[in-house]
């Protein structure tokens, strides 16, 4: 069952000016409950822009969106609030902790604010916590754990809310490569497990190959779409490979 739908997706920067920007052209794409998709695509393809569209941070100039049987361009921002608040959960390339806040209390966050009672609270902390293995920074500041720890407190932030989607703009970017495999590996138990859907975009096609279906686009449109379906990973990877070695050969 799709839990996203979008249908003739537009997205122009600077539509009145003299040189318009268009960043999405007609795109058209489904997401099913429980997938795990990747978005990508060349520098300036659309694909950032398409997930802060996808996870209601911008606005589509035309299209429809559809979240879950909600048609996002007809709701107002305190709709969309509460569906960021509720149903959707946000990983980024640079973390975004507060610096100011131990890794716990970062964690805790929405839960406060969404005045969730404590022992709630912490029953989650610690079910989380275990689960991403980040029991012994809790106490911590951001700035006295790895890049690797951070983003596993980041993504227990945005677990936490037991959202519906998780929407990763390039989360291994800041990342070395055994950080950027252990956090792939957790993100298809939480996809598999959970049965959370994750959109995710990325530059890498070695983390791509963790997900389950592909699109890539290229000039603001989808090019292709490939499925692991029964493929081992190795052999979804070669494919991935073939296929964005191809499209940045064509813009040679």
């Amino acid at each position: 069952m799709a839990i996203i739908e979008i249908e003739n997706l537009k997205k122009v920067y600077n539509p009145y000016s003299a040189y318009p920007k268009v960043a999405l052209n007609n795109l058209s794409l489904k997401v099913d409950e429980g997938d795990f998709v990747c978005i990508m695509g060349a520098s300036g393809s659309g694909k950032t822009t398409l997930i802060s569209i996808m996870s209601t941070i911008d606005d589509a100039t035309n299209g429809k969106i559809i979240i879950g049987n909600k048609n996002i361009a007809t709701m107002n921002e305190n709709e969309k609030s509460k569906m960021r608040k509720n149903e959707i959960g946000f990983i980024f390339q640079n973390y975004n902790l507060i610096d100011s806040l131990r890794i716990k209390d970062n964690i805790l966050f929405s839960l406060r604010l969404n005045k969730i009672n404590k022992e709630e609270q912490i029953e989650k902390l610690n079910k989380l916590s275990k689960q991403l293995g980040i029991e012994e920074i809790l106490d911590k500041y951001p700035s006295q754990c790895s890049g690797g720890q951070q983003q596993r407190a980041a993504i227990a932030r945005a677990l936490i809310m037991e959202p519906k989607i998780i929407f990763a703009d390039e989360p291994t970017g800041s990342l070395d490569s055994i950080n950027a495999k252990e956090l792939m590996v957790l993100f298809r138990k939480i996809n598999k497990m959970n049965n959370t859907t994750i959109v995710m975009v990325t530059h890498d096609s070695l983390v791509a190959s963790y997900s389950s279906k592909l699109y890539y686009l290229e000039d603001g449109k989808i090019s292709k779409c490939i499925e692991k379906e029964n493929k081992k990973q190795e052999e979804y990877y070669k494919e991935i490979i073939n296929i964005t070695t191809k499209m940045d050969l064509s813009h040679v």
